[in-house]
């Protein structure tokens, strides 16, 4: 079922959530199918170490994303027991000219294992962000994420639970649905498996990012709402941010060819935000202009 089980990390780069897309990204090397099974059940045996070098094109977290995009070198290495038990860190260079810098530092402790066609990971990420960062999820100091997924030969079906703990001890609660199908050549050396998913949650941590990086002038701090030129200086609150709405409907279209150890991966991603904010910038309401994004990931990982 599941060919290259647990080969990567969790990659990291939130909003396009450092761990969010780390998972995105271990997830798509668990989905792939071009080892025989007495491959597979060798590597669920053994211990590894895990490489992993992507480049990622913006920042994008559920749809929300900062005005400047923000296009980041993600390394990361992960070692794997074969218990199941795997432990990781990786940083998040950020590459836009005049603001190179180290933005984000993740430490990843997490299990994961798999029986016949269902497979699960539980891992726990602290995050550690340059006071700089105008990343929308910069004011996240951990989280905890609940995958599931199974394997119906036709279709594969993926679940995600997570809690996401921000800076002033607020949360936000995330579930999240994705369905796929894998096309593999016969030579079992490429496979590309088109999805779909939809993400739920609520946007503590969006009130957080306007109200630290917009009203303390830190970074960029201007998100996406276009109606609002500038929040640097102002009181700015998200409305009803801890409601739960649905937050993205998700496409993507994961591409991968194996050569011997190494995975090299291709991962567009089309996303269209939903549940706008309204902002409250000094008594005045805005509605948030989210529009749709289109972003990449190109990376290639290395088991060793």
């Amino acid at each position: 079922m599941k060919n290259f089980q647990y080969m990567l990390a969790l990659l990291v780069l939130l909003l396009f959530s450092n761990h969010m897309i780390g998972q995105k990204i271990k997830s798509v090397n668990q989905n792939s199918k071009t080892k025989d099974s007495t491959e597979v059940k060798h590597e669920k045996d053994s211990s590894y170490v895990s490489l992993n070098l992507s480049y990622i094109s913006d920042a994008v977290f559920l749809g929300r994303k900062d005005s400047v995009a923000m296009p980041y070198l993600y390394a990361s290495a992960m070692y794997h027991h074969k218990s199941g038990i795997y432990g990781m860190g990786s940083l998040s260079y950020l590459t836009k000219a005049n603001e190179s810098r180290v933005d984000l530092f993740l430490a990843s402790l997490g299990y994961d294992f798999s029986y016949n066609n269902f497979d699960g990971d539980i891992s726990i990420t602290k995050y550690f962000f340059n006071e700089d960062s105008y990343n929308v999820i910069s004011q996240v100091s951990a989280d905890v994420t609940v995958v599931l997924s199974y394997d119906f030969q036709y279709f594969n079906l993926a679940a995600t639970a997570a809690n996401y703990f921000n800076n002033n001890s607020t949360s936000d609660f995330f579930l999240s649905t994705e369905v796929s199908h894998d096309f593999i050549t016969r030579n079992q050396k490429f496979q590309i498996s088109p999805s779909v998913g939809l993400y739920f949650g609520s946007q503590n941590f969006y009130q957080e990012y306007y109200t630290n990086r917009g009203s303390s002038g830190q970074g960029q701090g201007q998100g996406q709402g276009g109606t609002v030129n500038s929040t640097s200086g102002y009181n700015i609150t998200v409305e009803e941010s801890e409601t739960f709405n649905i937050m993205a409907i998700e496409f993507g279209l994961p591409v991968w060819y194996e050569v011997e150890h190494f995975i090299f991966m291709f991962y567009p991603t089309y996303v269209i935000p939903q549940s706008p904010s309204r902002l409250i910038v000094d008594d005045v309401v805005y509605e948030e202009d989210l529009d749709p994004t289109l972003y990449f990931v190109l990376g290639v990982s290395l088991k060793i």
